[in-house]
């Protein structure tokens, strides 16, 4: 199948179930997407964790992430059959938009010279106080020109 899309699957299981009813909604999905022909690219277990606001009166629970690639009609089965497991308290599959994406180069950082870096090579950091440069100070009027003094002869 050629139109076959990279989606994000993460679903939240109840922290009270059992690590056989982890295992059956993990087979379901797995199951699912092998039906449709799709594959699944990536599998996490991130285990129980604190949710950020109550879930169906839970405070935690256990989470699993999912990256496959399959149709976008599989989608819908996935959905359908997460919204039917007693155990997913919440799930959210998202749509992988970057992952085919080059990373953009890093800038190549080239160090500067010792004399633009402010300070002598050897020596140690400190962070006494510079010199103060001399400031402009205001200006200073003209000498009035003064007379010529008188001659004497």
């Amino acid at each position: 199948m050629s139109n076959l899309l990279k989606y994000d699957v993460i679903y939240i299981l109840d922290p009270n179930s059992t690590t056989e009813e982890m295992t059956a909604v993990g087979t379901k999905v797995e199951q699912i997407v092998a039906d449709a022909k799709g594959a699944v690219l990536k599998k996490d277990d991130w285990g129980k964790r604190r949710l950020a606001y109550m879930v169906q009166k839970h405070r935690e629970g256990h989470y699993v992430f999912y990256h496959v690639s399959v149709s976008p009609e599989t989608v819908a089965e996935i959905t359908r059959n997460l919204r039917l497991l007693e155990k997913v308290i919440k799930f959210s599959i998202v749509k992988d938009t970057i992952s085919h994406l080059k990373p953009l180069p890093r800038p190549v950082r080239t160090p500067r010279p010792p004399s633009e870096m402010g300070h002598r090579p050897g020596a140690p950091r400190t962070s006494a106080p510079r010199p103060a440069e001399s400031a402009p100070s205001a200006p200073q009027p003209a000498p009035a020109p003064s007379a010529p003094a008188p001659e004497t002869n």
